[in-house]
């Protein structure tokens, strides 16, 4: 911190001067009379000042929030007096940047610091997902009659995570294989569960709870009835953060992240085992887990995918296989932009994963703008085209692609994946 004069100090020592030379070497009481308020002001301000430094306080209460939500951010004084003015200044990305470019717009606010004791609050407004730094908040204490102001900066290491916001969906994805644990997902093998499966004659070792009296009242022996057991499976979400040029990247990434959150936070409710791959600039790997604190290790890995521009080819294939637990149920999140995450889509089909894709739709050329301009609307051909190229190539290597852009309910996509995940099998065992 710094401590400086402030001009009432300067204007105040210059005018009681001034008034006792003029009353003394010029004869003009009245003006001593004048500058009086000025001297004692001087006076007060001198006996009050105070020579050691007031550092600040700063919290933050909750570092979880939802976008559209603010950030409280604490600035305290335990012995100091005076007028506080603070300015909180979170980290570039914090928020979007303005029409000028600026990502550093601050919140301010001023308190009255009485008896020594008092708590400035900022509120900053949460625009953009992630994990982000609150950076620094600056402030101007300014002491009593205000002829002395301290100045400085106090660093916030405290991080925020700041959630998209949630969405709830009510269909969930259904795997080909799954563990034998207890869940939701009915079974093709027959056991134990609720579903109708099939009806057989009775053999030794068969549960008594199992035969169908019904049907055994009209047939010579007994028969029993065979259910499809309601299973949990391994989830991993495969996340595209591989950086493209020519799209809003962090709209597309923000996209994919909101649906890994809403599909992570609906398997881990029903017992399934949920892990997490990002594919990108880095790669990093959550084993999967169930319960409540893995779904926190997973949002918090979620919120800290980085953007990072990376040209380097990987050997996508040793990863995979190092990461992935056998025939995973693999839900790959992409734009379906970079030739490598397709690549490493293909190279999972073919070790038996199940992979399903769900396209998180980047923006193609304006729709108003390509109405009126034939160039666009040829580009525009040209780029869904290509897009269903892709597609049909995942499709021929078992693997169903629906697309989900923003607007549009995700239990939607959901459907729409399991239909054609569901034709994708027919047409391969044709």
């Amino acid at each position: 911190m710094t401590r400086h004069a402030t001009d009432r100090l300067l204007v105040a020592a210059t005018t009681s001067v001034a008034g006792v030379l003029l009353a003394v070497l010029g004869g003009l009481p009245e003006a001593a009379i004048l500058v009086a308020p000025w001297a004692v002001l001087l006076v007060l301000g001198l006996a009050n000042s105070r020579l050691d430094e007031t550092t600040p306080r700063v919290e933050v209460p909750n570092d979880r929030v939802v976008v559209g939500d603010e950030v409280e951010v604490n600035v305290s004084w335990t012995d100091a007096a005076g007028t506080a003015f603070v300015d909180c200044l979170p980290s570039e990305g914090f928020w979007p940047p303005n029409d000028e470019g600026d990502t550093r717009r601050g919140a301010r606010a001023h308190d009255v610091l009485v008896h020594g004791r008092a708590t400035i609050t900022c509120w900053l407004q949460a625009t953009r997902w992630g994990t982000h730094d609150l950076g620094r908040a600056e402030f101007a204490v300014t002491e009593p009659y205000g002829l002395f102001q301290w100045e400085g900066a106090a660093g916030q290491s405290t991080q925020v995570r700041v959630h998209p916001k949630p969405t709830e969906i009510q269909n969930l994805l259904a795997p080909w294989l799954m563990r034998r644990v207890t869940g939701v997902h009915g079974s093709k093998v027959a056991g134990r569960g609720v579903e109708y499966a099939d009806i057989r004659q009775y053999s030794a070792g068969d549960s008594l709870r199992d035969i169908n009296w019904r049907v055994s009242a009209r047939s010579p022996g007994l028969w029993v009835s065979q259910r499809h057991p309601d299973q949990a499976t391994d989830v991993i979400l495969l996340l595209d953060s591989f950086v493209e040029s020519g799209h809003d990247v962090h709209a597309v990434v923000g996209l994919a992240i909101e649906a890994a959150v809403a599909l992570a936070e609906s398997h881990l409710a029903v017992t399934d085992r949920v892990g997490l791959v990002d594919l990108g600039g880095l790669v990093r790997w959550v084993s999967p887990g169930t319960g409540q604190l893995q779904l926190q290790h997973l949002i918090d890995t979620l919120l800290s995918s980085g953007l990072y521009a990376h040209v380097a080819e990987r050997n996508l294939d040793a990863v995979l296989a190092r990461m992935l637990p056998p025939r995973s149920f693999v839900v790959a999140l992409t734009p379906l932009l970079d030739d490598r995450f397709i690549d490493a889509l293909f190279v999972l089909a073919g070790h038996g994963h199940d992979v399903g894709v769900i396209e998180c739709d980047a923006a193609g050329p304006d729709d108003g703008e390509s109405e009126a301009n034939e160039t666009l609307q040829l580009a525009r051909r040209f780029w869904e085209a290509d897009r269903q190229v892709v597609r049909d190539r995942l499709a021929a290597h078992g693997v169903a692609v629906a697309g989900w852009r923003k607007g549009r309910q995700l239990d939607l996509t959901l459907e729409e994946l399991t239909r054609r995940r569901q034709r994708t099998v027919r047409a391969r065992r044709r």
